[in-house]
């Protein structure tokens, strides 16, 4: 075989090579991850993982904690284990589909629960990092367990294998509520003294039992917090936070006259008959009362029953001073319902409680030590001597009860205005923190892309490099080739002495003697037979230069 021969086929070795090689690379070796993908690595090789860890830190075999985001990359699989998983998204949840719904029963002592696209937080539980020692659920940064930290509404590229995500529901404080959050880490506050207040026998307040209550707690306390949250959205750790939501304003209780006698208000007169009245308390709870509540009684429905139980003591003990009479005349009424209420308030002001008015109604007296006749007697005098003012004090009640009817009505609009205020503010809230979420996933999603262009801006100069290597081989190959094809042209000819002996060796190596013919001419065809003839001195000129073999 001629060495131009076995350079060719050296070459296109060397070409087919280089391709398997790419084709194996390119097939075996490269993973593409899309946009809305991650990868997460394995690898087979290197130093063993401690004992306790279940997730592998670089250097170590077994699951990388790090997954990489879109993009081209190259590993050797003989190092390298490799699967797409899928990126971890919170939802941000549609306020515009919400709704409040109320259980079947008193709406005035319910909080609304809200139907809809509820926003979520992802509660994060690593597999990665040293083994948790401690008796707390949720731990510390760099420990396996439930992390601190929550995923707010938003997509991550979180490495399934190392990290599990458990989706919940976001904390809504809805219009006319607040929530008291209670810490569950950190060391206890400490207690208080409290001391119970009651009520006397002449009705004023006194001192009743001491007990322990539960210190509201700082931040980094365990117990109930101090600060409240008002209506909104709020993204916290239901392992670290409990918010428990509590209706805030005012409201209406009342104790009426039932069929069971046990039931109801009734007490002795001074003058020893018996007065049936019925009972409605305007009360109310304010926002920074409400941690204070939850703290001393746990539940603030059981505000209705110690209001209940204190109205019936104050009624009682401040109406067994007045007469029979007292309860029939308009001034004495009001006298003795301002008396109730102040008490009321002074009481109920030592437990956080505001209360708006007592309002005392419906006045029966029955019995006493006089006989029916007497009873009815007494009645229609006491009727007959005050029916003609009381007619004129009914008439100023309800000139009075008409502005108060106006002041409701006025109070009912302010009422709603400022409804609208808060609602029109809450909807400004949501819009911001909306619009805020989306400029951080354009930030996310124009960062992603930068690497992604940075990425292949480096894929395409390692391919031009490729390339251009690849172009200096061949270049390089041929040149070789043909150094070489003139290398072994000079040899010949040097070793046949002059170029025209390698000139006259070409043409009798490549000369087939098949092709001779000989040409037999008679007198008279010299001239025409003169090209062949010279064609024949040549074969013989070339035979007598030819050097032996």
């Amino acid at each position: 075989m001629s060495l131009s021969r076995i350079v060719g086929s050296t070459v296109g070795a060397i070409l087919v090579l280089g391709g398997v090689v790419l084709g194996y690379v390119w097939t075996a070796c490269r993973a593409y991850v899309p946009p809305d993908k991650c990868l997460v690595l394995t690898r087979k090789t290197g130093e063993p993982l401690p004992a306790g860890l279940k997730i592998a830190e670089p250097g170590q075999k077994g699951i990388q904690r790090q997954a990489l985001g879109p993009g081209r990359y190259f590993f050797n699989p003989w190092v390298w284990d490799w699967e797409l998983r899928d990126l971890v998204e919170i939802p941000a949840g549609d306020p515009q589909t919400w709704r409040e719904v109320y259980a079947a029963g008193d709406p005035d002592y319910q909080v609304p629960t809200i139907e809809g696209a509820w926003p979520k937080v992802g509660i994060v539980i690593s597999l990665a990092g040293k083994p948790w020692d401690q008796e707390a659920e949720v731990v510390d940064e760099g420990y396996q367990g439930i992390q601190r930290h929550v995923l707010t509404p938003g997509t991550y590229r979180l490495n399934p294998r190392a990290y599990q995500v458990e989706l919940v529901d976001a904390v809504v404080v809805p219009l006319g509520c607040c929530g008291v959050v209670t810490s569950q880490l950190g060391d206890m506050p400490g207690v208080e003294i409290v001391t119970e207040t009651l009520i006397g026998p002449d009705g004023e307040p006194v001192e009743g039992e001491r007990k322990q209550v539960q210190k509201l707690a700082e931040v980094g306390q365990r117990g109930v917090l101090q600060d409240i949250l008002q209506p909104g959205i709020y993204y916290l750790n239901p392992k670290v936070h409990k918010v428990t939501t509590v209706q805030i304003g005012y409201n209406e209780i009342s104790q009426l006259k039932t069929q069971n006698i046990r039931d109801n208000i009734r007490f002795p007169s001074n003058d020893g008959f018996t007065i049936e009245i019925e009972v409605t308390v305007v009360w109310g709870r304010h926002p920074e009362h409400a941690p204070e509540m939850i703290a001393r009684f746990g539940d603030v429905t059981k505000i209705k029953q110690i209001i209940f139980s204190q109205i019936r003591s104050i009624c009682r003990n401040i109406g067994s001073e007045y007469d029979s009479t007292d309860f029939i005349r308009g001034e004495k009424r009001e006298e003795y319902q301002r008396a109730v209420t102040e008490t009321l308030q002074r009481i109920a002001s030592k437990r956080d409680i505001e209360i708006l008015i007592a309002l005392i109604q419906n006045y029966e007296v029955h019995g006493g030590t006089a006989g029916a006749d007497e009873e009815m007697d007494l009645k229609k005098t006491i009727q007959r001597g005050y029916i003609a003012k009381e007619e004129e004090l009914t008439r100023h009640k309800q000139r009075e009860t008409a502005m108060v009817k106006a002041e409701l009505e006025t109070a009912k609009v302010r009422i709603e205005i400022a409804r609208e205020q808060v609602v029109a503010e809450t909807r400004k809230k949501v819009a911001e923190i909306m619009a805020e979420g989306q400029k951080q996933a354009a930030e996310i999603d124009a960062q992603r892309d930068l690497e992604v262009a940075r990425i292949e801006r480096q894929i395409a100069q390692l391919d031009a490099e490729m390339t251009r290597v690849l172009g200096k081989a061949k270049a390089q190959v041929e040149e070789l080739a043909n150094q070489a094809e003139a290398d072994g042209k000079r040899l010949m000819i040097g070793a046949f002495g002059s170029g025209r002996a390698y000139n006259l060796y070409t043409f009798a190596e490549q000369f087939e003697p098949e092709s001779i013919r000989l040409i037999f001419a008679g007198p008279g065809t010299f001239w025409t037979d003169l090209q062949r003839m010279q064609d024949v001195a040549s074969l013989e000129l070339l035979k007598s230069a030819a050097p032996p073999k």
